[in-house]
């Protein structure tokens, strides 16, 4: 049964390609900037564990640095990596509440903006402060926004529910 949703899980992440590259490329213009493979990749990892969310993640960003990519390679990177961050951070003790997710979502979307800024600026790609300032401000709320969307579907096979950190909620 977990090899059921591991494969659902692979085909939700490239519809989920496939929306980012055809809808929320489009929006960017806009400043309104989702990036809908690292919040699916995030679930992944958290359901499913490291390996599959770091495989996923290296072979979509693949796919979608030949896609649509500046730098064929670095979304592969960064989502791999993204993967391994989610990892270290639950086993350092972070537990399975939505507050956690959120936090989780949050810092690994400052980070990946941190990244790629740094990579682009390496390579010698425009760099522009007050676009990245833009991005650090709106990109997470975005990311969060979609986190409500997808972590339900993603986990909606697993054992592991989703609390909202309440410790007494039994009791009243």
């Amino acid at each position: 049964m977990k090899t059921f949703y591991r494969i659902l899980h692979f085909f939700i992440l490239i519809i989920c390609l496939l929306l980012q590259i055809v809808f929320f490329e489009n929006l960017k213009s806009f400043s309104v900037d989702f990036d809908l493979i690292m919040v699916v990749i995030i679930a992944i990892t958290l359901f499913d564990g490291v390996f599959w969310g770091m495989l996923f993640g290296f072979i979509v960003g693949m796919v979608l640095d030949i896609m649509v990519g500046s730098i064929v390679g670095i979304s592969a990177f960064i989502y791999s990596m993204n993967a391994f961050m989610v990892d270290r951070l639950i086993t350092a003790g972070f537990r399975y509440r939505l507050l956690t997710y959120s936090f989780i979502v949050f810092l690994i979307t400052e980070i990946n903006i941190l990244i790629v800024s740094l990579i682009r600026y390496l390579f010698n790609f425009d760099s522009n402060l007050l676009r990245m300032g833009l991005e650090l401000v709106t990109k997470p709320v975005c990311n969060i926004i979609l986190m409500f969307i997808i972590f339900p579907i993603i986990s909606s096979g697993t054992k592991r529910e989703i609390e909202l950190g309440f410790k007494y909620k039994n009791k009243i």
